[in-house]
């Protein structure tokens, strides 16, 4: 059986002189965010579901060798970034470590340490995938199992209305192509902010088919889909 490693911030444990990862977080989905409601004089409780999901905190715990240079890896699982765990090899997640890491000798001469990462509630596919539009009246798939929010690169010239599943947002003064980006909440091109020129809200994806329609000079249309999971 293959040792258990992560990756935070691109650097890998498994290259990395005299860590070795003892225990992975169990894999949990987020808990849901709801509103208990208590009525005097009535049995039991009603619930309200607030629609959204907190974060988790992931725990993984390791034995630093001998061999070890502490100060590389306390600089190393500091702050925020991306975090893989080889039990979800294919997953990526949002996350900050948050506790103070301490180092407990053990054996003499080697080290215990616990790392705590608090990650955002939706993990991510670690490779991402681009779909090209050439059409109206697309079909596009969110095989995640939540909403997503993509990166819609539009190609075109002037003004265009681009309508997914019910929902319409409308762009002007498109040149060459604008980004519509869901994840920032930002249209731009390049360095360049173009939230002016958008109105509407940004889209997103709902989980199985979503169809794509749009009306104006459009050569085609890039989607980064960003599948998430709960």
């Amino acid at each position: 059986m293959a040792l258990p490693y992560f990756i935070f911030n691109g650097i890998d444990s498994r290259d990395i002189d005299g860590i070795v990862v003892i225990k992975l977080p169990d894999m949990m989905k987020a808990q849901k965010d709801i509103n208990k409601i208590e009525i005097e004089g009535r049995d039991g409780f009603l619930t309200e579901d607030l629609g959204s999901y907190r974060g988790t905190v992931k725990t993984v715990e390791c034995t630093l060798k001998a061999n070890a240079d502490i100060d590389y890896i306390s600089s190393w699982l500091d702050g925020s970034g991306e975090v893989t765990f080889s039990n979800e090899e294919y997953k990526v997640y949002d996350a900050t470590i948050i506790n103070s890491i301490s180092f407990k000798e053990i054996f003499n001469i080697w080290h215990s340490i616990i790392i705590q990462f608090e990650c955002q509630p939706f993990k991510r596919d670690l490779s991402t995938s681009i779909i090209t539009l050439t059409s109206s009246n697309s079909t596009v798939y969110n095989n995640g199992t939540t909403t997503c929010k993509p990166i819609i690169k539009v190609f075109g010239e002037g003004n265009i209305n681009i309508t997914i599943n019910n929902n319409t947002f409308n762009l002007t003064n498109v040149d060459e192509y604008v980004i519509v980006d869901s994840d920032l909440l930002e249209c731009y091109k390049d360095t360049e902010l173009k939230n002016a020129d958008m109105n509407g809200d940004f889209p997103l994806l709902h989980v199985g088919e979503n169809t794509i329609s749009y009306a104006g000079t459009v050569t085609k249309i890039e989607i980064q889909l960003n599948l998430r999971y709960k």
